[in-house]
């Protein structure tokens, strides 16, 4: 079994960060957040309620954002196991 190094583990976050700014948009809506990390939206909601979920910007209570480095941050945040 190998250990990664700190620098490749920071690289690959890295990569992983600019990849997510090609796919994604800068601020997503929670259908975009949760088609982003591969769940239903009403799930991504669950989480949300229980606290849960990455920052959210509220321009009103109908007009919610995510901060699309905030969402990345967050799904790294959920890795578990080596190297996570």
């Amino acid at each position: 079994m190998t250990t990664e190094s700190p620098k490749i583990r920071a690289l690959e976050e890295r990569i992983e960060l600019l990849e997510a700014q090609a796919a994604f948009p800068k601020l997503m809506t929670a259908k975009q957040v949760a088609n982003a990390i591969g769940i239903a939206e009403g799930v991504f909601y669950e989480y949300k309620q229980r606290g849960d979920a990455p920052p959210a910007i509220y321009f009103t209570a109908r007009n919610v954002r995510y901060d699309r480095d905030d969402v990345v941050k967050w799904w790294n945040e959920k890795k578990v196991g080596a190297g996570g």
